[in-house]
């Protein structure tokens, strides 16, 4: 509950920033706008304030905004992409398709768009193109969420069975954003999926060291299990049961967990 009432009271300060915004754009001589700075300025901001009501859920005042920006221009790509976003929470997925591609048709460069289409072709299972739209988006060093790209990039390829790719693909995260906790599970399971034990385990050492000094970090079921794969491989059952015990108590139904059961009863 504490979280939904942050959430909608960012919302609420971010829509009310853009709408004051908003009106500087705007002559007050019926609505005209003074220049061509004018007209793309408040293109912008009628998107920045639909995306505002989108992540406040409120989807007919996103919906109203951005086709005002679409007025202003109807070839607004990020304007195209954020009504993608509404189809996409609406269920209404081949419409969002259909705008994903119309906003990425009048401007291929725009890479939030692509990355956005990106996560909606993963979220569909179709890795193999959401892995396309994620490798063209990642090619944009000026993006500033590329690390959150490679992230994606790497859950793309693990999808597909392409661990030494996902594995580099986090790795590349891992150093535009040292922080990424994403990146550094992904990394380690990812090597791990791969066979390459000896790169993983330094990895993983890291890893327990974060979490050990961060309550704000924790294993995942894949993480354990890539650990108690690591420690399988070099022969330290010791590690192997202090790690499945972790992975009993907290993930006792997970995937991972019935994975080292089975791995258990074939040993």
């Amino acid at each position: 509950m504490i979280r939904q009432v942050s959430k909608y009271f960012l919302g609420a300060i971010l829509i009310a920033f853009v709408a004051v915004s908003l009106t500087s754009c705007v002559t007050q001589r019926q609505g005209a706008f003074s220049s061509e700075a004018d007209k793309k300025e408040a293109e912008k901001a009628y998107v920045r304030l639909g995306l505002a009501y989108i992540q406040d859920e409120n989807y007919e005042r996103a919906r109203r905004h951005l086709d005002r920006a679409l007025e202003i221009n109807d070839e607004s790509a990020p304007a195209l992409a954020a009504k993608a976003l509404i189809s996409q929470e609406q269920g209404e997925y081949q419409l969002a398709e259909s705008r994903f591609r119309e906003a990425l048709e009048y401007d291929s460069d725009y890479t939030r768009g692509r990355s956005h289409f990106g996560v909606f072709l993963y979220n569909q299972k179709r890795y193999e193109e959401a892995f396309e739209q994620f490798r063209q988006a990642s090619k944009d060093m000026d993006f500033e969420e590329r690390a959150g790209v490679f992230v994606n990039l790497g859950r793309a390829a693990d999808k597909l069975g392409r661990h030494v790719e996902a594995a580099n693909a986090y790795k590349r995260a891992m150093r535009l954003d040292r922080g990424n906790l994403r990146a550094h599970l992904g990394a380690v399971a990812a090597l791990v999926d791969a066979g390459r034990y000896d790169e993983a385990r330094p990895l993983f050492d890291q890893l327990e060291a974060r979490i050990r000094r961060s309550s704000q970090a924790n294993h995942t079921p894949r993480s354990l299990w890539a650990g108690i794969r690591i420690a399988q491989h070099e022969g330290n059952q010791d590690e192997v049961a202090s790690l499945a015990l972790q992975l009993r108590k907290r993930f006792p139904d997970s995937k991972e967990h019935r994975e080292y059961r089975s791995m258990k009863t074939d040993d």
